[in-house]
């Protein structure tokens, strides 16, 4: 009795083991079932989505600064401002170059008075002055070659009779006052200064004679060519001042014109680099400088934020290439701002993918490669700001 009661329980103990046993295949078969069920639905959920490509919102930066460099003299505007195109950010010291540009100006005046007279040549004066010498020396040379005036040569062989004249009355008054000296009727003194008066008259007589013949002669050649050079010389010279500068010496005196304009200008450019300006309407993003502190040429001095055109860069790849195409338009989300949708257009895809492996073969290895994006906001630039992330999505 006791053992058939024990084998009864255990019957039915065994009973409820049997049906679960029986209950397991049919439990794993609806677990796959509803697993291979969601999975087809999640990929269907997935694929009725609108792709979606993560990025970062960015923004056109302009680094500003100065080719000339030098001491900051005043900073005018701080980080954070906004500043407007054309605006003057700091200025530099000047330095020397106020008097450097006084004596650039004054080398320019210079130049041009000397270009402008070359230009006008000679005053009327100039020439009428010119013209009078060169008839002066061709006067002279006719002189040189008509000679002597039958008048002077006339007058000469009078000078010249009469000094015969006083040669003979001397030697008389020699021979006579020798007689009386031999007698002892005067002194050597006396006969003295009759002898000197012979020999002053003489030499009268010679002079007389000797410039009675040259002017019978007429000049020498050598002083006919002396006049000769002498007048070609002032009349080449009235020439030249009457025709004025030539065209080389014009051209010289104009590149030296240009020269110093150059020169000038080039000073201005220096001092007009001493203040800084804003290129464009943009925020002040750096600008870490105080009056006094030093910066060199073509240094950065601040940097500039054209937060009015914000743009979001993303990669899409490959394998989503064909969806998207430039002036499409999609729907940028921030997480700064939930579930506000900014427009944007996508305006640039880049030729050449990055993070490509050399040989892709599947498409899991396809979609390693991305194509940077760009895509430009149209509206939110005032509440976005760059290097926060963003999901651009609904290509349309």
């Amino acid at each position: 009795m006791t053992q058939a009661g024990s084998t009864n329980a255990q019957v039915e103990v065994d009973a409820p083991k049997k049906k679960k046993k029986n209950l397991r295949p049919f439990i794993l078969l609806t677990v796959a079932v509803l697993g291979i069920g969601g999975y087809v639905g999640y990929g269907r959920w997935k694929a009725s989505r609108p792709p979606e490509w993560s990025g970062t919102v960015e923004a056109r930066t302009i680094e500003v600064g100065s080719r000339a460099g030098g001491r900051v003299k005043e900073v005018l505007v701080h980080e954070g401002d906004r500043v407007a195109a054309g605006q003057s950010l700091l200025v530099l010291e000047a330095g020397d170059l106020d008097a450097q540009r006084l004596m650039a100006a004054a080398q320019l005046d210079q130049a041009q008075a000397a270009f402008e007279k070359l230009k006008a040549g000679a005053r009327p004066e100039e020439i009428e002055q010119a013209k009078a010498r060169a008839e002066s020396a061709a006067a002279v040379l006719a002189e040189a070659r008509n000679g002597a005036r039958p008048e002077e040569i006339k007058a000469a062989q009078a000078r010249l009779d009469g000094a015969e004249s006083a040669v003979l009355k001397a030697k008389l008054d020699v021979d006579r006052l020798q007689s009386l000296f031999d007698a002892g009727a005067i002194s050597r003194a006396e006969l003295d200064g009759v002898n000197t008066a012979l020999q002053l008259a003489t030499s009268q007589r010679d002079a007389a004679k000797a410039s009675y013949s040259e002017l019978r002669n007429g000049s020498r050649s050598e002083t006919i060519v002396q006049a000769q050079q002498r007048a070609a010389e002032a009349n080449a010279g009235a020439k030249l001042v009457e025709s004025g500068a030539r065209v080389e010496d014009l051209r010289a005196a104009e590149s030296v014109v240009k020269a110093a304009e150059g020169r000038l200008a080039q000073i201005d450019v220096t001092i007009g680099e001493l203040t800084v300006k804003a290129p464009a309407n943009a925020r002040v993003e750096t600008l870490d400088l105080r009056p006094g502190d030093l910066i060199g040429p073509t240094m950065t001095a601040a940097v500039l934020l054209e937060d009015d055109q914000l743009y979001v860069r993303v990669y899409v790849p490959e394998t989503q290439l064909g969806l998207v195409h430039p002036g499409d338009g999609v729907q940028v989300f921030v997480d700064s701002f939930p579930g506000r949708a900014f427009p944007g257009t996508i305006q640039h895809i880049d030729m050449q993918g990055q993070y490509s492996p050399r040989n892709l073969q599947t498409a899991d290895e396809r979609a390693n490669q991305v194509f940077a994006t760009r895509i430009v906001l149209e509206g939110g630039v005032d509440d976005l700001r760059a290097g926060m992330a963003a999901t651009v999505s609904e290509v349309r």
